[in-house]
């Protein structure tokens, strides 16, 4: 009786092992399988309607389900800069604060200036970014010369360059406004006013060799704001 007893504890703990075998792959390839959808859908955004994007998280980070509207490249918004961003950026960041202190001769040399110029165009650009809404532009991960933007209801190709002028196009256009409007001009110091003024002047005597300039920040900056995984890394 004991014999058969202990035979019979036996064979289900064997059973039970088996079990638990079986438990234990199912859940390692569900894991797997979720693993690969993630990474799916962050190389591909689900687009909830025009304008929206689901945020799909990466392995092993928490799943977030905010929906996201994206400025359209094409739209007036396509980057938007307040007054308070141009004035964090010529009060946090050195070399603005730098080109504070040159005199009004120095900050219109065209030599001299381009440095903090190109500075201002990029800085502004990436405090722009840091808005997901903004992020309707991504470094196209096959082609270095490419990017891809949000128009509407797609994502599209574009040269790198024609973006970039792009980009500083608009953010010249956004220190024009804040510059000609008193409402928004009179929250700025003075010592910011007359610092701000001359970056869509300079910018627009050599659009082209800002842009030129820009290319290698650029590019960086675009690969950072990037929320897909490396090519490499898609199965």
């Amino acid at each position: 009786m004991e014999q058969l007893f202990e035979h019979t504890l036996q064979r289900q703990l064997v059973e039970q092992k088996e079990h638990t075998s079986r438990v234990e792959l199912q859940v390692a390839t569900l894991t797997e399988m979720v693993s690969q959808l993630l990474i799916r859908n962050a190389a591909h955004p689900v687009q909830q309607a025009a304008g929206t994007m689901v945020n799909a998280a990466v392995v092993n980070a928490p799943v977030t389900n905010n929906i996201v509207n994206i400025h359209p490249w094409s739209s007036e918004e396509k980057l938007v800069i307040p007054a308070s961003m141009l004035k964090s950026a010529f009060t946090e960041n050195k070399r603005l604060i730098e080109y504070g202190h040159l005199t009004d001769e120095e900050k219109t040399d065209p030599e001299k200036a381009a440095p903090y110029v190109l500075e201002a165009l990029v800085d502004l650009t990436k405090r722009a970014h840091a808005d997901p809404a903004a992020r309707n532009v991504y470094l196209n991960p096959r082609r270095a010369d490419q990017v891809m933007v949000f128009d509407e209801t797609s994502w599209q190709v574009r040269p790198l360059v024609e973006a970039i002028r792009s980009i500083f196009d608009s953010v010249a256009d956004n220190i024009h406004r804040i510059i000609v409007r008193d409402d928004e001009r009179k929250s700025l110091p003075l010592s910011v006013q007359s610092s701000a003024a001359w970056i869509p002047n300079m910018y627009e005597d050599e659009p082209e060799a800002y842009v030129a300039n820009a290319r290698p920040h650029m590019s960086a900056h675009l690969q950072n704001t990037h929320p897909h995984p490396h090519p490499q890394q898609l199965t």
